[in-house]
C-alpha cells in the first residue's frame, strides 16, 4: 500500500466514521472503561479488543460484509441480534443497580490477565454489534471505492478504533480514584444501562421503519 493511498480521501472517511463510533456507548466500551476503573489489566483488555476489531475488519474488506449486503434476510436478522444484545446487556446492568454493582464487584476481586481478556473476547466475538460495525458497516462501505483504497479506508477506521480502545481504558484509569464511592458505580450502572437500552430500541425502531 502506497503513502499516496494512506492518505487519500477514503482513509479519511475510514477515520471520520471510526471516530463517529467512539462514543457509541456499547457493551465494548464498557469493559473497557470498567477495566480502567478496576485497574483490571486496561492495556491487555484495550489490545485484546483492538486486535479483534482488526480481525473483524479485515473479515469485512475481504468479502463477508459484501456477501451480507447481497442476503438483505441475514442482515436483518444481525441487526435484530444487535438490538437484543443491546437490550439484555442493558436490563443486566440496570438489575446492578440494585443489588450490588457490576463494576463494584470487580473492584471487590481484581481480575486476573486471563479473565479480564477473556471477557473482552466474549463481549467482541459473542457481540453481533461489534460484528455489524467492524465487519459489515466497514465492508459495505468501503465496497465503494478500489481495492487499494478499500484497505486505506480499513486502515482510518482501524487508526480510530485505536484511539476508541485505548482512549477509554485510560479514561478509566484516570477516573479510577473517583470512583471508590460505591454510589458512584451504581450510578454508572444506571446510566449505561439507560443508554444501552436507548440504543436497542432506536435499533428496533430503524429496523421496523425499514421493514
Amino acid at each position: 500500500m502506497t503513502a499516496d493511498a494512506l492518505l487519500s480521501p477514503a482513509t479519511l472517511s475510514g477515520f471520520v466514521f471510526g471516530l463517529g463510533l467512539i462514543f457509541s456507548l456499547g457493551p465494548q466500551n464498557l469493559m473497557l472503561i470498567q477495566a480502567g476503573l478496576t485497574r483490571s489489566h486496561p492495556f491487555a483488555v484495550a489490545s485484546t479488543g483492538y486486535v479483534s476489531e482488526i480481525a473483524l475488519v479485515t473479515m469485512g474488506i475481504g468479502g463477508f460484509g459484501t456477501l451480507l449486503t447481497d442476503n438483505p434476510a441475514i442482515s436483518g436478522m444481525l441487526q435484530a441480534a444487535c438490538a437484543g444484545f443491546l437490550a439484555w446487556w442493558g436490563a443486566r446492568t440496570l438489575l446492578a443497580v440494585n443489588g450490588t454493582s457490576h463494576i463494584e464487584t470487580v473492584a471487590s476481586g481484581r481480575k486476573s490477565r486471563l479473565r479480564a481478556i477473556g471477557s473482552m473476547l466474549a463481549v467482541t466475538w459473542l457481540n453481533p454489534l461489534a460484528w455489524f460495525e467492524a465487519m459489515f458497516l466497514v465492508g459495505v462501505l468501503s465496497f465503494s471505492y478500489g481495492s487499494e483504497e478499500q484497505v486505506g479506508f480499513a486502515a482510518g477506521f482501524l487508526a480510530a478504533s485505536a484511539i476508541k480502545f485505548y482512549g477509554w481504558s485510560l479514561a478509566g484509569v484516570s477516573l479510577s480514584r473517583r470512583f471508590d464511592r460505591p454510589i458512584y458505580r451504581k450510578r454508572m450502572d444506571a446510566v449505561a444501562g439507560l443508554v444501552l437500552i436507548l440504543a436497542a430500541l432506536l435499533l428496533a425502531a430503524n429496523i421496523l421503519n425499514g421493514a
